[in-house]
């Protein structure tokens, strides 16, 4: 298979091709052309044959070499195909260009790899998410919250707190970067610039929704912008004020975005943390477990290999 896989350049990609293999193999909305566009700094691909199957490489330059990363608020990428059985991603990591000398992905779910694999160099480490299935009633996903989420619903009901669904995706990324440009320190404007530009596309595509919770007096306490598409609910960027924290706000606006997809179907994606904080706060709605890898190649020369370990 590996000869069949061709490197592309973002310019030589067919666009309606791409996208219709991501549409096809059910995958994440963060591999959409769109998206990555948005997202990523510079992105090319792997594409298998006519695009049965494909893998975005998101790319930049630093010091000379350049690297495939995870761009900001980009959950997971990997391979996507269009049809089962579905593509070895250790052959695509195999046909990566070598003038890529350093990798640092996360990939989604969906993919498995062997402890003996054969690709010189990679590294891979598990990590956690969780994922609620929203095939099930209101009621019956209400009733599978734990005693803290239900307590912390009720404060927020004994508050009066209002939630409005109806906010720009610009307001509502101006207040998370307000609350937590301290603990992100590495997410630039740019990043955030680009976020608000991806995110008025999906809510152009239809697939975004925001909430925010409010005071009876006006205040906005908490903030959350959550992506949708035909197979998942994504939460994207959220968060409260201290004030907020204290009255259960986040918890209800979590509440009321399970609740507007209830009985759809799909799948909400609290797409995980390996912060304990959000770890716990995410696992008081019931979901279930949903192990992702996180993958590292460094193909760097001596010396600067043993300097780039991170």
């Amino acid at each position: 298979m590996t000869n069949d896989i061709q490197y592309l350049k973002r310019s030589e990609i067919d666009i309606v091709k791409w996208d219709a293999c991501i549409e096809r193999s059910k995958g994440v909305i963060y591999g959409y052309s769109w998206w990555l566009d948005h997202m990523a700094s510079h992105w090319d691909a792997l594409v298998l044959n006519d695009y049965k199957a494909v893998m975005p490489l998101t790319w930049r330059k630093k010091y000379g070499f350049y690297y495939i990363y995870q761009p900001f608020f980009t959950a997971s990428l990997g391979v996507f195909a269009g049809k089962a059985p579905f593509a070895d991603i250790v052959q695509f990591l195999q046909a990566i260009p070598a003038k890529f000398k350093f990798i640092d992905i996360d990939v989604s779910e969906t993919h498995t790899l062997r402890e003996a694999h054969p690709v010189a160099g990679l590294t891979v480490h598990k990590r956690l998410n969780v994922m609620l299935d929203l095939g099930k009633s209101r009621s019956a996903l209400t009733g599978a919250y734990s005693r803290l989420a239900k307590r912390s619903l009720e404060k927020a009901n004994r508050h009066s707190i209002i939630v409005v669904r109806n906010d720009t995706p610009e307001d509502i990324i101006t207040l998370y970067r307000k609350a937590y440009n301290t603990s992100h320190p590495g997410i630039r404007s740019k990043d955030y610039h680009s976020l608000t530009n991806c995110c008025n596309m999906a809510g152009e595509k239809n697939h975004l929704k925001t909430y925010t919770a409010h005071t009876p007096g006006g205040e906005t306490i908490a903030f959350y912008i959550v992506l949708y598409d035909n197979n998942f609910v994504y939460s994207l960027v959220g968060g409260s004020t201290a004030k907020g924290k204290s009255m259960g706000a986040f918890y209800l606006l979590t509440d009321a975005a399970i609740q507007d997809h209830a009985g759809s179907g799909k799948t909400f994606r609290f797409e995980g943390s390996d912060i304990p904080g959000i770890a716990f706060f995410n696992r008081q709605f019931g979901p279930a477990e949903a192990f992702y890898m996180h993958i590292k190649m460094n193909r760097l020369p001596f010396p600067v290999n043993h300097f780039k370990k991170k």
